[in-house]
């Protein structure tokens, strides 16, 4: 593999800037390794190689005439396949939606092309992203770049696969549970979710008023993040549930390091529920935070020892876009435990709603009332690393290890709450599988918790790791 497919995004743009290297150059390079391993990754769905390199043209053109439009100007980049396209099929991951070509771009997808970016592809998912493993869809399993064996995490798995193989350099991906931390821990890159309301949802299929999804970058390092951030953040008024917010430079933020910055560690919860090698590695991260002179706190969030109690209260109307999907009988889906968990959801009361409502707002009282004592949480992004394909099946305390409960149980908390949380890379366990720390912060600080992150990441592992799959 080149040099060239192994730089960050903040590494490229500069060569890209100063007409060292090409558009076209860098999109058929990502092409060609896209073509090299997708048929062992399954990363993608719809690839336009075509349309990929006339965009990298007309980059190279404007780049030349002077009007160089920032970092991502003639970066290749992914987009979730639940993520609107004018002109291109926006599946869900469900061969229901094969066909389904939306006409409209997100607004996430606007951002990237004013910002001059090219969208190579729709990166492959979990069916309706109501899953963890990525498995056995109908568009083919997607497997993780350091163990091809292994899921490489849902449901925004695809998208994570296909940053950390290097086959493009970012992807937008979509985080209702934890869809976005979730595969960026398992595949070894950074993911994050941003405050609720932060990025714009306009465009994300189905369409929900849900409370708990969220839009935000899956990046090869902490600073590739930030850029991405920077050009999806912002108000619209497409999105009834966006909200104004201050403009901020989030790249710039990185800087500040972190002395003097309150970390609180939760004493429960999250640390009792990780295997012992996850907690080992994840202490030693925060460790290190301490080191470069973070403040380390203790802090409790009494009422997640409920937390399973709280689903019913995120449920929203993208459960009645799938009803007539859920009257079909279980084969309308290939994952037929979502159709399970949709007939649930039908048989919940009235009652169970509200006694689930409030639960949410108690435990989100709670963060908020760890936070006003402490500036960022640190603890594990999921209780594991990535879990064999082989495994889906098996069962795990009672349940299948693909049940959305296990692999999502630490990440759910911050949709519930809403804060902004993100993993990064912070080790491997003794098999070679990355292991994420999960840092989150207070409503609008994101800043704050890529500060933190940043200041992680560059005294600890330099940051992107090039994954084994990469040199066969």
């Amino acid at each position: 593999m080149s040099e060239l497919a192994t730089l960050t995004i903040c590494q490229l743009a500069p060569l890209i800037r100063a007409r060292d290297v090409s558009p076209v150059e860098v999109v058929r390079e990502a092409l060609a390794r896209i073509e090299r391993l997708e048929p062992r990754l399954h990363a993608f769905i719809t690839l336009w190689p075509e349309q990929a390199l006339a965009e990298a043209r007309a980059a190279e053109d404007q780049i030349a005439r002077g009007e160089y439009r920032g970092p991502l100007h003639g970066v290749p980049l992914g987009v979730k396949d639940n993520i609107a396209l004018a002109g291109w099929p926006t599946t869900n991951g469900s061969s229901l939606m094969a066909e389904h070509v939306t006409d409209f771009d997100a607004a996430v997808v606007e951002r990237l092309r004013a910002a001059g970016a090219v969208i190579v592809g729709k990166n492959n998912m979990h069916e309706w992203a109501m899953g963890d493993s990525c498995s056995n869809g109908p568009f083919g399993t997607v497997h993780n770049p350091w163990d091809t064996t292994r899921v490489p995490g849902g449901s925004s798995g695809g998208s994570a696969a296909a940053v950390s193989a290097a086959l493009v350099y970012g992807s937008v991906g979509t985080d209702g549970k934890g869809s976005i931390r979730t595969p960026a821990s398992f595949c070894g890159v950074v993911g994050f979710k941003p405050t609720f309301g932060l990025v714009s949802r306009f465009g994300e299929l189905p369409p929900t008023s849900a409370i708990t999804d969220h839009l935000g970058p899956i990046a090869r390092d902490v600073a590739d993040a930030a850029v991405l951030l920077d050009a999806l953040a912002g108000y619209d008024p497409r999105d009834p549930t966006a909200m104004p917010s201050t403009r901020k430079d989030y790249r710039r933020e990185l800087e500040r390091g972190v002395v003097g910055l309150r970390v609180g560690v939760p004493q429960n919860f999250f640390f009792e529920r990780a295997s012992q090698e996850v907690r080992e590695v994840v202490t030693r991260a925060i460790g290190t935070l301490g080191s470069l002179g973070a403040q380390l706190r203790e802090v409790r969030i009494p009422s997640l020892q409920h937390m399973h109690l709280v689903e019913p209260a995120t449920w929203n109307e993208s459960r009645i876009y799938l009803l007539p999907l859920v009257r079909r009988g279980p084969t309308a889906f290939t994952d037929q435990s979502i159709w399970e968990r949709l007939v649930l959801a039908q048989l919940t009361s009235g009652i169970e709603l509200m006694q689930a409502a409030r639960l949410r707002n108690l435990i989100r009282q709670e963060f908020l009332a760890a936070l006003a004592e402490v500036d960022v949480l640190a603890m594990p992004t999921n209780t594991s690393v990535a879990y064999p394909i082989a495994e889906r099946g098996a069962l795990a305390g009672g349940m299948p290890r693909s049940h959305p409960a296990n692999a999502t149980q630490l990440t759910f908390p911050f949709n519930v709450t809403g804060l902004p949380a993100l993993s990064v890379p912070c080790g491997f366990t003794q098999e070679g599988l990355p292991v994420g720390l999960m840092l989150a912060g207070r409503h609008w600080e994101d800043e704050v918790v890529l500060r933190a992150a940043y200041a992680y990441e560059q005294a600890a592992t330099g940051g992107y790791a090039v994954p084994p799959i990469t040199e066969c």
